[in-house]
């Protein structure tokens, strides 16, 4: 609901009183043994509260030094699904939507060898159809969903997703086009914060191509194509 930057701080903020509702409680923890006072389970409840909402800033720092600084991950980084829609859908404070660099790309090959085409040897009308329910039950919400037809084969969604913990912006583009005997599928996620994504872009196309091999019961061969 708000913008990026005061979002942040916001979350700063949080953290910021967790980690002085820490240190009161060890204070406390101290005084108690001193003195004998009561109150010793209000202060563990504060303790461990405290560090439970820690530990969301600890595994984010785990994650920057873990995972590369991308915030837009495609299958195909010569030609990634474009965002043509999601441009028109974000606000002036969100990151402008650009080509991946070729340091980007470099650092995407190096992270996330997986990240790469599918093929899948079905017609563009049933990926489409399998697809478009996947990004419906996982409740994403569809910027514009081209099925395939007579005069162009091919098929686009575009759709925006959210991170789960605090419900970051992310756009997504599938794009499923004829390729010999089946379908070739690329996709693409970006996130709307110019900030470090922390992996969850890989990881949301993951887990797509993951329902979508079940979907199409398993059968996919990925990396065909010149992934870039």
């Amino acid at each position: 609901m708000l913008p990026a930057v005061p979002t942040f701080a916001v979350i700063a903020i949080g953290f910021l009183c967790a980690a002085l509702a820490v240190l009161a409680a060890v204070a406390a923890f101290v005084s108690i043994w001193r003195s004998g006072a009561r109150g010793l389970g209000a202060a563990l409840r504060g303790f461990v509260v405290g560090l439970a909402v820690l530990a969301l800033p600890a595994f984010g720092a785990w994650k920057v030094v873990t995972e590369p600084r991308l915030n837009d991950i495609s299958t195909d980084l010569a030609n990634p699904p474009p965002l043509d829609r999601a441009a028109t859908d974000r606000g002036a404070s969100d990151a402008p939507i650009v080509a991946p660099t070729a340091i980007d790309a470099n650092l995407q090959h190096q992270a996330y060898p997986d990240i790469v085409p599918r093929h899948y040897p079905v017609s563009t009308e049933r990926v489409f159809t399998e697809a478009k329910a996947i990004v419906d039950r996982r409740g994403w919400r569809v910027l514009v969903a081209k099925e395939p037809d007579d005069k162009d084969p091919s098929g686009v969604i575009e759709a925006v997703a959210q991170t789960l913990v605090f419900g970051f912006r992310q756009d997504v583009a599938i794009r499923m086009v004829e390729d010999g005997d089946g379908t070739r599928v690329d996709m693409r996620s970006a996130a709307r914060t110019a900030a470090h994504d922390l992996g969850s872009d890989a990881d949301r196309v993951r887990a797509f191509f993951d329902d979508l091999d079940g979907a199409l019961e398993g059968v996919s061969g990925s990396g065909q194509g010149d992934s870039g």
